[in-house]
This record gives C-alpha cells, sequence and structure tokens, in this order.
C-alpha cells in the first residue's frame, strides 16, 4: 500500500524438521506480496525456486559470498540479488555486479570481526549458535596475546559509517544500501535512514555539485547509537588496526530527545498515502466515486443523493470528510467534484462510501493471488536414516605444517588419505616427496577465495592439476565450490567445514558434484545420521572458530608478512591458537578452538555407521604429538 519492499529472513542453518514448517510459515507472506526472501541454508534456497516460483531469492551476507565465481553460481541456480561478504573491497563488489545479478551491501553499523556465516566461536563456546541467528558476541570480548600484557579489544570492530564517501558506492552500481539495524531501536532505524536517504537523493539529484556531510547531521548519527567509534569498512582497505576497538567499548549515550521526536514522527504518526478521485453527487442519482488507480480506475457506486431540506452539501464539508483515513492508509483529494446545487447525503453515507474505497483499493493493491503455488511438500524434508556399515573406513588427515606433513609421510596407512593445504604446491620438495610416497593425497582449498586472489590460486591449480596422486579438492565456500567446479574436470570436489549441509535437501543441491562433504560440525551425531548420506565426519582437530579478514598481528604493529601461529588468551585463561594465512594475496587470520574436538571414546560406536571417512584434522600440532594420535 506504502509502495515499500518487504524482505524476510530465513537464513540460518535449517533442520529437517523445521524445514517440514517451511511451506506455512512463507506461505501467507507469499500471498500477501513479499518482495523477497533473504537465505544462507542451501536446501532453503532450493526449495523456496522451486515451491514458491515468484519469490525473488537473495543471497545472505550469511552465505559468505566473496567472489564472482560464487555469485555467478548462485545467479544460475536462481539468486536475483546477492548480500556479499562485508569484507570485499569495492572492486571485488563490482566484479559481481558486472555479472548482471543485484548487490545489496552494508553502509552502517554494527560489524562482525569474522566473515559472516565463518564464525562457529559462539556456538562451541557458549552453546548459542551464530548460524542459528543466536550470537553471543564472543568478539566482543577482551583478549590477550602476550601473558604479561594487558587486556585489549582486539576482536571488536568499530561501527561502520559510510556517509562522507557515498558516491563512490553510488557510482559503484550497487543495487541496494542495508543499514544494519538488529536489536536496535525503532528511533535508530528511522533516524539513521533518514540521514543516509538524504545524502543519498542529494547525490543523486545534483552529481556534479560538491558533496558535503554536515556535522550536525554526523552528531545525529551518533547520538541514535555509537559503541567506541567509527570506521569506513573494508571498501578501500583489506584490513587495518584503526577498525578496531582495542580499548574498553564506552557506548556513545543515545540523544533521548532526539529518539523521543523520531518514535514520535516515524513510529506513531500516521502517514496515509493521497489518492487522486473524483466524485459525483447528483440529485436521484446514485453517489458515484472514481478513485485513479493506475490504468484501471476504481469506481465505488453507493446510496441515492437526495434533494436538501435545509443544508445542502457543500465542497468544503466533502473535502473534509475525504481527507480522513480511517484505517490510517488512504485519503482521497477530490480533484474533480460534480456536485448538484440542492445534493444532500447523510455524513454517515460518505463515510461509508469512502470506507468502502480504502478497504478495495488496500485489497487491490496488496493482493498477488496471480503469483504460481505449488502444494505442500514438506516431505522432501524426510531425509533416509544411516544405517550400519561394517566396512573399514579411511581417515582422512588434514595437516597445517611442513613438520606434520614429514612426519606422518612414512607413517600413513595406505587406505588413508592426507589433505595439505594448496599453498604448499609452492613447494617442489614437497611435490617430489609425495610422487615418491605412493599415497593418495587431497588438497585444501583456502578457507577464503577472493576474486583479487584467483590469480595466486590458478598458478597453483595448475601444479597440482596434472598430478595423478591427488585425487580432489576441498572447498570451504560457495565460492571454491563454484571455482572448483569451473576449474577442474578430472578431480573430486569435496566440501570442507563451512559448506555447511544440515538438511537432506542441502546434500541435493549439489546433486554428484560433490563426492563426499564435512558432516555439519554443529549438529549432533544423532542429527548427522537422520539424513546424510555422502558424509565425512570430524573425529579430532581444533574447530576454526572465525576466519577474519583483520589480521591481529597487523592490529598490534607487528606484522611479519610470513605464515605462522599467534596465541590468544581470554579473560578466563584459555588459549587459542592463531593461524596468519600470509600466502595469500589477500591474507586472513584463522582462530581456532583452544581445546581439540576428540571422539577417540565414542569412535568404535561412530565407526559402524555408512560415513565416507573420518577426520582427523591438524593444525599446531609437533611431530610426536600429531603421530600420537594418528596412532591412537
Amino acid at each position: 500500500i506504502h509502495n515499500v519492499r518487504i524482505y524476510l529472513t530465513v537464513n540460518t542453518i535449517t533442520k529437517p524438521e523445521e524445514g517440514r514448517g517451511l511451506y506455512a510459515y512463507l506461505l501467507p507472506f507469499y500471498m500477501a506480496g513479499l518482495d523477497g526472501v533473504i537465505v544462507q541454508d542451501l536446501g532453503v534456497f532450493d526449495y523456496i525456486r522451486r515451491y514458491f516460483p515468484d519469490l525473488p531469492i537473495h543471497v545472505s551476507t550469511q552465505m559468505c559470498v566473496t567472489s564472482h565465481k560464487g555469485a555467478a553460481f548462485l545467479k544460475a541456480r536462481g539468486a536475483a540479488r546477492v548480500v556479499p561478504a562485508r569484507e570485499l573491497t569495492l572492486n571485488e563488489v563490482q566484479k559481481i555486479g558486472d555479472l548482471g545479478i543485484e548487490t545489496e551491501c552494508f553502509i552502517h553499523g554494527s560489524m562482525c570481526y569474522s566473515y559472516s556465516g565463518q564464525c562457529l566461536f559462539s556456538s562451541f563456546l557458549g552453546g548459542r549458535s551464530g548460524n542459528r541467528g543466536r550470537c553471543a558476541g564472543p568478539c566482543r570480548q577482551p583478549y590477550r596475546t602476550d601473558p604479561a600484557g594487558g587486556e585489549k579489544y582486539l576482536l571488536s570492530l568499530k561501527d561502520m559509517c559510510t556517509i562522507r564517501f557515498l558516491p563512490k558506492l553510488i557510482d559503484a552500481g550497487i543495487t541496494s544500501f542495508k543499514i544494519e539495524g538488529r536489536m536496535k531501536s525503532p528511533a535508530y532505524a528511522a533516524g539513521s535512514t533518514k540521514i543516509y536517504r538524504k545524502y543519498i537523493d542529494l547525490y543523486c539529484e545534483h552529481p556534479k555539485e560538491p558533496y558535503r556531510v554536515s556535522e550536525d547531521d554526523l552528531k545525529e548519527l551518533t547520538g541514535l547509537y555509537l559503541r567506541t567509534d567509527l570506521q569506513k569498512g573494508y571498501y578501500e582497505q583489506t584490513k587495518s588496526a584503526s577498525m578496531i576497538s582495542l580499548a574498553s567499548p564506552a557506548y556513545n549515550k543515545t540523544d533521548e530527545r532526539l529518539s523521543v521526536s523520531l518514535e514520535e514522527e516515524y513510529c506513531r504518526k500516521k502517514r496515509p498515502v493521497t489518492a487522486e478521485a473524483s466524485l459525483e453527487l447528483i440529485t436521484d442519482s446514485a453517489a458515484k466515486l472514481t478513485v485513479y488507480d493506475g490504468d484501471d480506475p476504481l469506481v465505488i457506486v453507493k446510496d441515492t443523493v437526495q434533494p436538501a431540506k435545509s443544508a445542502p452539501l457543500t465542497k468544503e464539508s466533502i473535502d473534509k470528510c475525504f481527507a480522513k483515513s480511517s484505517g490510517g492508509n488512504f485519503h482521497f483529494k477530490i480533484t474533480d467534484l460534480k456536485l448538484s446545487v440542492d445534493a444532500f447525503l447523510p455524513l454517515g453515507a460518505l463515510n461509508a462510501l469512502r470506507r468502502e474505497a480504502e478497504e478495495k483499493l488496500e485489497e487491490r493493491k496488496s493482493g498477488h493471488s496471480e503469483r504460481r503455488l505449488l502444494k505442500d511438500p514438506s516431505d522432501v524434508w524426510t531425509g533416509t536414516p544411516m544405517q550400519k556399515d561394517y566396512r573399514i573406513k579411511p581417515f582422512v588427515v588434514f595437516v597445517q605444517t611442513k613438520e606434520q606433513l614429514a612426519a606422518l609421510l612414512p607413517k600413513l596407512d595406505k587406505k588413508d588419505i592426507l589433505t595439505i593445504p594448496l599453498s604448499f604446491a609452492d613447494d617442489e620438495t614437497i611435490i617430489k616427496t609425495l610422487a615418491s610416497s605412493g599415497n593418495t593425497f587431497r588438497i585444501a582449498l583456502p578457507m577464503i577465495l577472493r576474486s583479487d586472489c584467483l590469480d595466486g590460486i590458478n598458478e597453483r591449480m595448475k601444479i597440482t592439476e596434472s598430478l595423478a596422486f591427488i585425487e580432489g579438492y576441498y572447498a570451504d565456500s560457495v565460492d571454491a565450490y563454484a571455482y572448483l567446479r569451473d576449474e577442474t574436470a578430472e578431480k573430486d570436489i569435496f566440501g570442507d567445514i563451512h559448506l555447511y549441509i544440515g538438511n537432506p535437501l542441502a546434500e541435493a543441491f549439489f546433486g554428484d558434484s560433490l563426492k563426499a562433504h564435512t558432516s555439519y560440525v554443529e549438529y549432533s551425531f544423532n542429527e548427522i545420521r537422520s539424513f546424510e548420506k555422502n558424509g565425512e565426519f570430524f573425529i579430532y582437530g581444533r574447530l576454526p572458530l572465525m576466519n577474519t579478514a583483520n589480521c591481529i598481528k597487523n592490529t598490534l604493529g607487528k606484522c611479519s608478512k610470513t605464515p605462522g601461529f599467534v596465541r590468544l588468551k581470554d579473560r578466563i585463561g584459555a588459549d587459542f591458537t592463531v593461524f596468519t594465512h600470509c600466502e595469500e594475496k589477500i591474507c586472513y587470520n584463522a582462530i581456532y578452538n583452544s581445546v581439540p574436538v576428540s571422539l577417540h571414546k565414542q569412535y568404535p560406536e561412530y565407526r559402524d555407521y555408512a560415513f565416507q571417512a573420518f577426520q582427523i584434522r591438524f593444525t599446531d600440532e609437533n611431530a610426536d604429538r600429531t603421530l600420537s594420535v594418528y596412532d591412537a
């Protein structure tokens, strides 16, 4: 009615039993004209595309699309819009937009330290999953890297504010701007939108005039909500110590008078839509109201107009009646009035004429019955429970360091498979050693794959593609999967930890193109075996809790431009391992859990189910520890 677009977030990883309720949940929104649905789960993505065919699908930032490869793949599968990772530069965002898919980018508000959708920190430390919409904010807590040093808020990003360089974002062709307002007040949503709308319109209407932001508007923005300070995001940088809070957050006090006035103006005040109309009130004829709604006017014909016995209707009294709004959605402006000099209708009849016009106009504008509708297919969420399978399954052993590789190679059982980082392809000695070992190997692509890093990845892929002892690659994201699908015809593709498969539809999304995938690490064993067909079960290793664009070494002014480990200790003494991936053109950090998952006691129960393999993942273990875990 108000020409407002409404998008609905359905962007959590979805369990099968939840999927069975998705049809009934979406149906009333769909039929009421919902403009788009924002999705993370690949099973939900495919389900909506099939069974709600006229509903545009937007890829959530939770899916962590970091390259044009991932965006192109999702566009081909039916995505109308991508909300890319907040960490992308403007150049990378433009590469996605050049594909002809809509882009929606964050311009203001709170920011996660981790790439969205690649954070398991809250889940494994507090039992509250960010992938299930319940993040407890561990990045807002203090940490230290030096046992003797003080605590700093090393993972806490300042709030994003891009209002000073909006023209660059507009000129980049971004479709839609996104203000982060989760857990914020209605006044914050209204006030921040009002100010950004002002400057977007100013630039679009007068692009050649100097662009300036007033200090009063900046003060108003910070008066709505501010955590520590402002920073401009990643559009012009890949990381920066200036983006991090470091000091204890001092929340800016909200301007209460401003909040009250915004609440009054935008939340309580009715904002009826003006609709032009003509009205005929001719004595002894039916009253006729015509509302001009596009090419198809709405005509209401009602009570017969009587000759006035004393006070006939006047233009003033008619205008006053039709300026009212019964439901707050419309008021009518009579632009053409045909009125007999002695015409009379009771006020109640005039009000009834107006109310009927409002109701029919509302019904017309909110009706979307022309949308295609398929019957409820909830049974597609029912997976086939995993059966017992007493064959011996291989271990897939992931290594992070060359020391671990050297220790394992002579001891590795021939049925087991070693997985090495793609960066090892740069080392000719390692490649020769692998070739002479007689074992089978797989390669793990970087956990973050960005458009501006593809040249380096391409060079390494050229080396490994021709090697017969490399049987396949692990993809840790939709971007990596899409890249491998385009680049490798002969080798198998395997799903890594962050290519989340949490229901049978997500597993079916890839069809036969995915040889196997890592079982979803946030699910219980019983949840996994209720539907999974091609899973590899994670049985030992430190889980990656965060993948981050900012770097702890860089933040502390200690960047060495070489990959390696850093220790991060929290306030209760837990010691987290951080690996700095400096071998990539755009480097990133992987923060691992303080303790490894170790399911050696449960292994005798798990090994008799039909998993494809069991995964052992090493991070910072030395040679002795690596061998003792593998032997066990």
